[in-house]
């Protein structure tokens, strides 16, 4: 707007020297204009300011991924004097960008009228975004003054992960014989996992009476295959790509991985206990899900988890969970990279001992030769399984390891 202002400035010294040069009518009136132009204008700016109205409207402050937002903004005009131009400044979704995002954006109401600007835009990636509007700028008719009307209106939008439903995983537990019989599985009675202390809930017919003897307590058997059970579920969140958009797109399907699995493993009535690192209270955070409304609760807390910018190693979230090591049966750890350090010493994190580890690769199509060779490494240590996930379709490929570990 500074032409505008220039043009000013050049009229009000033109009339200004017309009228000490020319004592005339004309130019004392021109002389009067010159003065008279801001004034009248700053005075219909300040009305204008008074008499228009915003108003933000949301469909819904959570969507899916890729799902349309249906954010709305109503700037309503009841002067007499057309806004044109002003400025709508705030956070939106705006253009398909992959995420919210801080934009100036250019409207114009006529007088006594109303303009509705749609955000309809589906976001890339999860997470918690500021939304709405910091403030709208406009300015009077010959552009000199400028005014805020100030709003500070501002939401949680939280867009959430997908939803994604995958085969049941038949897996390790605490099973007895009376489950497995009950499920149809071919077992043969001295085929166990490990050992572990008898419990009130075991029964009496899984006793291993040989160890019972050398511990001087009753100690059970844990079987390879169970219904029943617990698992441990550990995302590797950490930012491991030179590019945001990269390591956006890995968390998100890591978590949805994570998520899939849980609804997967509590429909064959496990217990899952998760283990992440949270950025926000710089520590390790668990969450043990049972059934369904435990499910849509970690739902809801993964949804909101801020991003993990900080290193942080898995093998400490692994002994965060160490408490509870003596009900667990088998391990998922769901990484988007293959750490040598991390697989050079796996075998001795004791969280992986006498369970059965799944190291679930969810990445793309394109592996780098040191990745095939460390997800060679994990294919033939005993005790642990790779699964190859296709981050683009998480769905297909999770079903068929799961169909091939089924197989095994």
């Amino acid at each position: 707007m500074a032409k505008y202002r220039f043009y000013y400035i050049l009229f009000a010294v033109v009339s200004t020297v017309l009228m000490f040069s020319y004592k005339s009518k004309l130019t004392s009136v021109l002389f009067l204009i010159a003065i008279a132009i801001p004034v009248i204008s700053f005075v219909l700016l300040v009305f204008s300011r008074l008499l228009v109205k915003i108003r933000i409207e949301y469909r819904s402050l959570t969507a899916e991924k890729f799902e349309n937002t249906d954010i709305s903004v109503t700037v309503t005009n009841r002067f007499i004097i057309p806004l044109s131009p002003a400025e709508l400044i705030g956070c939106f979704p705006y253009r398909n960008s992959e995420k919210f995002e801080y934009h100036k954006l250019m409207i114009s109401v006529p007088p006594f009228s109303s303009v509705t600007v749609n955000f309809n835009s589906p976001i890339r990636f999860r997470g918690v975004y500021k939304s709405g509007i910091e403030k709208l700028v406009i300015y009077d008719l010959f552009k000199l003054f400028r005014m805020n009307k100030t709003m500070e209106c501002y939401e949680d939008f939280v867009v959430l992960p997908r939803k994604l439903v995958i085969d049941p995983i038949i897996d390790t537990g605490d099973g007895d014989s009376e489950t497995l019989s009950q499920n149809n599985f071919s077992l043969d009675k001295n085929a166990f996992a490990s050992i572990r202390e008898y419990r009130a809930e075991d029964s009496i017919k899984n006793v291993h009476w040989t160890m019972s003897a050398k511990h001087d307590k009753l100690m059970v058997k844990q079987m390879e295959r169970s219904i029943g059970g617990s698992c441990v579920i550990i995302p590797d969140l950490n930012e491991y790509f030179p590019f945001d958009e990269d390591n956006y797109d890995a968390t998100d399907s890591i978590i949805e991985v994570m998520l899939a699995l849980d609804l997967s493993l509590i429909s064959m009535k496990q217990r899952c206990l998760n283990a992440w690192y949270s950025p926000a209270d710089k520590q390790c955070e668990q969450f043990s899900v049972k059934n369904e409304e435990d499910n849509m609760l970690l739902f809801d807390i993964i949804s909101r988890l801020p991003r993990q910018t900080d290193t942080f190693l898995p093998e400490t979230v692994a002994r965060s969970c160490m408490e509870a090591s003596a009900d667990i049966s088998a391990v998922y750890f769901v990484t988007s990279q293959l750490r040598r350090d991390f697989i050079g010493k796996m075998t001795d994190i004791e969280l992986f001992r006498n369970k059965r580890v799944k190291i679930l690769l969810v990445s793309g199509a394109i592996e780098t030769d040191e990745q095939a060779e460390l997800a060679d490494a994990v294919a033939v240590t005993q005790g642990f399984e790779l699964w190859k996930i296709d981050k683009d379709n998480i769905v297909q490929s999770l079903n068929a390891a799961i169909e091939l570990h089924k197989k095994q």
